[in-house]
């Protein structure tokens, strides 16, 4: 483990939890840097500050409900007014890829029905272009060989993300395709493409979601404001 990034991962949380409010609704994100914002979140909830949450994995609704956060689901949830989550790779427009940990379509799903949307990571997640990151899209398994082979016409070859030797399957029963893209990559029109193809549940790219990121740096955490947030 580096041990500088989960300091900034870390910073990055802690930042912005600062953001929680009396009385909230809060996306909480998946992955070990969403983690480390449930954790901040739980300490501030047993300090006194009350709100709600809504997990985009039961990992992370197991972890929430460890630390005492009261959940809500679907139906009961409502308005959403704040998401946190870690981020993939995210460009200097804000573009981002998300999806490494599995839960790509239920982060979508939180942060496009979210008021503000905040992206917390370490620095080197910053990027100058997008396709460092192997992009992720969730596909049904009836779907998937098609899908597979739909992206292969397209010049690109993707892998089926697999764990413990069978194919990992999302917590809404899905696959994943990692597609590795060349750093020249149109990714935001090769994600729209892919979009469309029947079996495809969603992909990775997050575009200009955000509200506002933060950064865990060597100075702390560095909140960056999105000039031109676009909600999918």
């Amino acid at each position: 483990m580096n041990r500088k990034k989960e300091q900034q991962k870390q910073q990055a949380a802690q930042t912005a939890a600062n953001y929680i409010k009396e009385g909230m609704t809060i996306g909480l994100g998946s992955g070990t840097t969403a983690h480390y914002l449930i954790r901040e979140a739980g300490k501030k909830y047993a300090q006194g500050l009350h709100f709600y949450g809504i997990a985009t994995s039961r990992e992370s609704e197991q972890l929430a409900a460890s630390l005492g956060i009261p959940l809500l689901g679907p139906k009961q949830a409502g308005k959403i007014h704040l998401a946190i989550d870690g981020v993939d790779e995210i460009d200097r427009d804000f573009r981002a890829v998300k999806g490494g940990g599995g839960a790509l379509l239920r982060e979508k799903i939180i942060a496009s029905r979210a008021d503000d949307v905040i992206w917390i990571m370490d620095e080197s997640k910053l990027v100058e272009h997008l396709g460092t990151f192997p992009f992720p899209v969730e596909t049904v398994p009836f779907g998937m060989p098609f899908v597979k082979l739909r992206i292969r016409e397209m010049g690109e070859v993707p892998v089926l993300r697999v764990r413990n030797g069978s194919p990992y399957l999302t917590d809404s029963g899905n696959h994943i395709l990692d597609i590795q893209f060349a750093q020249d990559a149109d990714i935001p029109a090769a994600a729209e493409r892919i979009r469309k193809m029947p079996g495809v549940v969603e992909t990775g790219y997050f575009g200009q979601m955000c509200s506002r990121i933060v950064a865990g740096t060597s100075s702390g955490g560095k909140v960056m404001e999105n000039p031109h947030r676009v909600i999918e």
